[in-house]
C-alpha cells in the first residue's frame, strides 16, 4: 500500500492555495481503489474515493459567505468560477465541530451533478482499499458504507468510507424530490426479464427500487458485486435483461463485475449499465472497451430509466 503522506505535508506547506491532487495520485487515474484519508475532530481515520474530487485547498484562503439558514452547510464560496458549496464534514457526521481554526483544508469533489467544498480538519494519506478488504458497516452507521484498515506510518488503523451518496442526499434536500417527481412520469415497460442491480449504498438501492417498481420491473438487488455474481447460478442467462452495477463496491467491484459477465459467453447478449459518480472521461472509454454499454451518473433517475428503456433485452 503506497501512501503520500510526505508529499501532502510539502505542498501544503507551500505558499500556495491550490493543492495539485493529481501530483498526489499514482500513475493509473482510473484505478477504482484509490482514496484520500483523512482526519475527523474524533481524531478517527475517513476516506472518500479520488475520483470524486476536483483538488485540495487551503481553507484559510477560501473566501466563504456564510449560510445562516441550514445548519448543515456553512455557505458558498466561488472556486475557479464555480458557486461551491461548503460544509463541515465533522458537522454532517455528527463529530464534534471544532472552532474554525482547528480545519486545515477544504476537500472540493465534483459528483451528481453537484460541486461540493468538504471542510476536514487534515489530510492524511492517499491509499489503495482493495474491495475484498472493505466490510460493510451500512447496518451499523447509515452515513457509512464500510469499513477497512489502512497502514497509517507503521500501523494499521481502522478507517471509514462515508457514504459519498447520503452526503449527498442530506446536503441537496431537492435531489430526492427530484427523483420521485421524476419516477412519477414514468410508464410501465413491457419485459418481464429480470433486472440484476449491485450498489453498496442503500439510499441509492431504495431509490432505484422506487424507479422499478414504477417502471414495472422484475428485479433483484445486492449490496455488492460479489452477491450478485454469487446470484446467477440460480437464474438461468434466458431470465435476465439488464446488469447494472455500482464501481466502488466492498468485496467485488463493479469493474470485476463486468469483467466476470464478459468473459462468460453466455452473458454477451446481455447489456450492462454502470450506475456511479466515479466516472470520468478516460474511465467512462475504459468501462465502454471492457463491456459496458453506457455509464450513468447516480440521482439522476430520469436518465437511468431512459438507458434501462434503451438497453433492456
Amino acid at each position: 500500500m503506497e501512501n503520500y503522506k510526505e508529499n501532502i505535508e510539502n505542498v501544503i506547506e507551500e505558499d500556495d492555495d491550490e493543492l495539485d491532487l493529481v501530483a498526489l495520485v499514482s500513475s493509473n487515474a482510473n484505478d477504482t481503489s484509490q482514496y484520500l484519508v483523512f482526519k475527523g475532530s474524533d481524531d478517527q481515520y475517513y476516506a472518500k474515493n479520488v475520483s470524486k474530487i476536483e483538488e485540495l485547498l487551503v481553507y484559510k484562503d477560501i473566501d466563504v459567505v456564510k449560510n445562516h439558514s441550514n445548519k448543515l452547510i456553512v455557505g458558498t464560496a466561488d472556486i475557479r468560477g464555480n458557486m461551491t458549496t461548503i460544509i463541515n464534514f465533522d458537522e454532517w457526521f455528527g463529530n464534534e465541530v471544532l472552532p474554525d481554526e482547528a480545519y486545515e483544508l477544504i476537500i472540493v469533489a465534483y459528483y451528481g451533478g453537484h460541486r461540493l467544498g468538504i471542510i476536514v480538519k487534515s489530510v492524511e494519506y492517499i491509499v489503495n482499499i482493495p474491495p475484498q478488504t472493505m466490510t460493510d458497516n451500512s447496518q451499523n452507521d447509515e452515513k457509512t458504507s464500510f469499513i477497512t484498515k489502512v497502514q497509517i506510518g507503521q500501523k494499521q488503523e481502522m478507517c471509514t468510507i462515508f457514504d459519498s451518496d447520503k452526503m449527498l442526499i442530506d446536503t441537496f434536500d431537492t435531489i430526492d424530490t427530484k427523483a420521485v417527481e421524476d419516477t412519477l412520469k414514468l410508464t410501465k415497460v413491457q419485459n418481464d426479464k429480470l433486472v440484476l442491480f449491485a450498489d453498496d449504498s442503500r439510499f441509492i438501492r431504495k431509490m432505484a427500487e422506487s424507479l422499478f417498481v414504477k417502471m414495472g420491473l422484475n428485479y433483484r438487488m445486492y449490496a455488492n458485486g460479489q452477491l450478485l455474481l454469487d446470484d446467477l447460478q440460480n437464474i438461468t442467462p434466458k431470465e435476465i435483461g439488464l446488469f447494472i452495477t455500482d464501481l466502488e463496491m466492498p468485496v467485488l467491484g463493479g469493474k470485476e463485475v463486468i469483467e466476470y459477465i464478459r468473459k462468460h459467453k453466455e452473458y454477451d447478449h446481455i447489456n450492462i449499465i454502470v450506475h456511479t459518480n466515479m466516472s470520468n472521461s478516460n474511465m467512462s472509454e475504459n468501462l465502454k472497451q471492457n463491456g459496458a454499454q453506457q455509464i450513468i451518473g447516480k440521482v439522476d433517475m430520469l436518465a437511468l430509466s431512459e438507458a434501462i428503456e434503451e438497453l433492456m433485452v
